[in-house]
């Protein structure tokens, strides 16, 4: 089974050698490399480039790409999904790292369970001292709906996001990573699946090495971002109706406003602290109970 591996790059000069590196050392051999570059303007090209030419025999094919304007990170990976030909895809920030086994143990979940067309597993944090924490993707092995309603509950949380691993065709049919958030590339995967009734796999071995980068959008807590992840989440909370859940939606969509549009109006500034302090979802989810 040939897995492709995108590895996304965008001013990672000073790390990308080491997560390349990574992907040499797999003890899984039937790897494509894609090496998509959103227009970096440091040596990135140039340091992959070098890198290539040392390695490319190990891996059955090898493919360079540079966008000519930087367009996010969700255009980088699509980029990159676009030339994959792999049949499962593992996508990979340009500062991370796999351990050493990580598709070995993603391909044998995939042969052993194949309902599930999203994995994913946990991860352990590092930085140039050594290892940090390990953080566990908490969803549920349970049904598309429960899995759904555990997401939108915890505002997207339970998933280590980086540690995806992708059937290819599968998401290309739903279209891929969505643009309209081009900074925030982690919410299309698990959210499209489930939403087309696709259940998600967890496998809970740590498959990635996940870098403190104090440069990076999430520790910046780049505005763009942020504004992605709550727009995506709003958009997903559509499905609290599907499932009959009415009251998580339009508390929901409450919240969203609120967050949305600063006011200095005292009745907004109330209502937004009445919502903080007595969080309708919390109190609906322990009074509901899943079907």
């Amino acid at each position: 089974m040939l897995v492709s591996v995108i590895v996304a790059t965008y001013n990672c000069a000073k790390y990308v050698k080491d997560t390349l590196d990574s992907v040499y050392r797999q003890t899984y051999k039937d790897i494509e490399l894609i090496i998509t570059d959103d227009c970096s303007n440091d040596n990135s090209v140039y340091m992959t480039t070098q890198w290539i030419e040392e390695h490319r025999a190990r891996f059955v094919n090898v493919i360079q790409t540079k966008t000519n304007i930087n367009s996010g990170v969700t255009a980088n990976y699509n980029n990159g999904f676009k030339k994959a030909s792999g049949e499962w895809v593992k996508c990979l920030d340009g500062d991370d790292l796999l351990t050493e086994n990580a598709i070995d143990c993603y391909v044998h979940c995939c042969l052993t369970k194949p309902q599930y067309t999203v994995w994913y597993s946990n991860e352990q944090s590092f930085n140039d001292q050594g290892l940090g924490d390990v953080h566990y993707s908490t969803l549920p092995s349970a049904s598309v709906r429960r899995q759904m309603v555990y997401l939108l509950n915890n505002r997207l949380l339970g998933i280590c996001t980086a540690t995806n691993f992708i059937h290819r065709k599968t998401f290309v049919s739903q279209g891929m990573f969505n643009e309209k958030y081009p900074m925030y590339q982690d919410g299309s995967p698990f959210l499209q699946s489930l939403a087309n009734r696709h259940p998600i796999g967890v496998l809970d071995n740590v498959t990635l090495l996940k870098r403190e980068n104090p440069k990076s959008l999430m520790h910046t807590a780049n505005p763009v971002m942020v504004q992605n992840i709550r727009d995506c989440h709003f958009y997903y909370t559509r499905y609290y109706l599907r499932y009959g859940m009415p009251l998580h939606y339009y508390n929901a969509w409450v919240t969203h406003f609120l967050s949305t549009h600063d006011s200095n109006r005292m009745t907004v500034k109330t209502f937004g602290y009445f919502l903080r302090c007595f969080d309708l979802i919390n109190i609906h989810k322990r009074i509901c109970s899943f079907r």
